[in-house]
């Protein structure tokens, strides 16, 4: 029996107790009198009940009976009263530039996974996008999400570069967003990033917080990258994030990555603004990117220049309302 077998029966034991836990839902209360985290939605992606189709835009449904309930793409999470709608959106280009489907765990081809795939700069030659959007989102402030992420070795071609960059974005949250009409636009990027030059020194997780003035994000709040943790290639990782809207005492946002066959890593555990400083009445993260690959043309092209493919490999998808996570 391979390794992701047991990851499977793991993950659903692991399931099954958070939901007896917590009694399965929000309206049961922790000893301490706060309401219980409730999960939302969970997908293991894969084929036999989810279906993707692919063009302008892509969306993933039907019901995933590899892993427990809630496990309904539509019914479950698009349903739910804090969540609007789910899609992957490409904001460009066609089937030979880049692609997200469901297809074969590189590590183990028993099972599936969704694929991001960017071959070429889908957005007007200057950039390439794929990403997943929960969008939309009603007083969503407090949410902790669980995915697995794969680098395959084209990320060696990256870390082997005698380059420095720190715009290659995994994941985006928006309280508010700042392509819609919400006033007090605010983000919180996490990137992968290389610090040093050097040919063969590692990557890094760094995470920054941003305003929006006119234009352009160009103030900074708060920022942050772990130099300690250099980012595994090859290997399977289960990326934890909690966050919690809250002011520069209250906020939280916190980032944690357990490689498969090792220890849990505590990479950001950062207490600070997660809405906009000047925002009187903020309401939630209304759209947030819970799994994403965005950079520029330089890099897309430099990866593909050198034999390679700009690319990420996603699994186990989870996400809760409410506080599960950090203690």
């Amino acid at each position: 029996m391979g390794s992701n077998v047991f990851r499977k029966i793991f993950s659903f034991l692991l399931m099954c107790i958070f939901l007896s836990a917590c009694g399965g839902g929000s309206s049961n209360q922790t000893e301490n009198g706060t309401p219980a985290p409730e999960i939302i939605f969970n997908s293991g992606f894969e084929p036999a009940s989810i279906d993707i189709t692919n063009g302008v835009s892509s969306d993933i449904t039907g019901i995933d009976d590899s892993v427990s309930a809630p496990n309904d793409w539509v019914n479950d999470l698009e349903s739910h009263p804090n969540i609007g709608d789910y899609w992957i959106q490409y904001e460009g280009g066609d089937e030979t530039m880049r692609s997200a489907r469901i297809t074969q765990d590189p590590t183990d081809p028993l099972y599936s996974v969704l694929h991001y795939w960017l071959q070429q700069p889908n957005v007007d030659g200057t950039k390439g996008r794929i990403q997943s959007n929960i969008y939309n989102n009603t007083n969503l402030t407090e949410f902790y999400q669980h995915v697995r992420l794969y680098l395959p070795s084209d990320w060696n071609i990256l870390q082997n570069s005698s380059g420095t960059f720190e715009w290659l974005t995994l994941f985006e949250f928006w309280n508010n967003a700042g392509f819609t009409e919400e006033g007090f636009p605010f983000r919180i990027t996490l990137n992968a990033e290389k610090n040093d030059g050097t040919p063969g020194s590692p990557l890094y997780f760094g995470v920054n917080a941003e305003t929006k003035i006119g234009d352009v994000w160009s103030n900074r709040v708060w920022s942050d990258n772990n130099l300690s943790f250099p980012i595994p290639i090859d290997q399977w990782l289960t990326i934890e994030i909690y966050f919690k809207e809250g002011d520069s005492d209250k906020g939280r946002f916190y980032l944690a990555i357990t490689p498969d066959g090792g220890t849990k890593e505590i990479i950001f555990d950062i207490t600070n603004f997660t809405h906009h400083p000047s925002d009187p009445n903020p309401a939630g993260v209304s759209h947030f990117n819970p799994m994403k690959l965005y950079t520029s043309n330089t890099i897309i092209d430099y990866v593909s220049n050198n034999g390679g493919v700009l690319q990420v490999y996603w699994d186990d998808f989870e996400l809760w309302k409410g506080y599960l996570g950090p203690e």
